[in-house]
């Protein structure tokens, strides 16, 4: 009987390996996460800028990880958020400017008109 390490070595068992599409990025860049449409989203429809930036920061973790199909798959679902969230954001912007041009002219007219007093 000998205690001693086994014969063959000790590297991992034949067909180990993990799911395919993993085990490292994949050459070329990562698809674009469209992060900042989503930041911007989270000022205009903040519960679609949210989901949308959840998942433009999956995008380079999941490439880095090696999944490719998985980094494609949640960069359309960040780019579609992040459009919604970025028209979002647009519309509060016009509303807001539209509020405060209606109180600049509403207190200016006040203000040159005559009182009555």
């Amino acid at each position: 009987m000998s205690y001693g390490p086994p014969t063959g070595g000790y590297g991992p068992p034949a067909g180990y390996g993990g799911a395919p599409g993993y085990g490292g990025p994949p050459a070329g860049e990562p698809p674009k996460n469209y992060l900042m449409f989503n930041i911007l989203g989270i000022f205009g429809c903040t519960v679609v800028g949210i989901i949308g930036l959840i998942f433009a920061l999956q995008v380079n973790s999941k490439w880095q990880a090696g999944d490719y199909t998985g980094a494609q798959e949640s960069a359309k679902v960040a780019k579609i958020m992040g459009i919604i969230g970025l028209v979002g954001f647009i519309l509060t912007v016009l509303v807001v400017l539209f509020y405060i041009l209606i109180f600049v002219v509403m207190f200016g007219a006040m203000a040159t008109s005559p009182s009555y007093y």
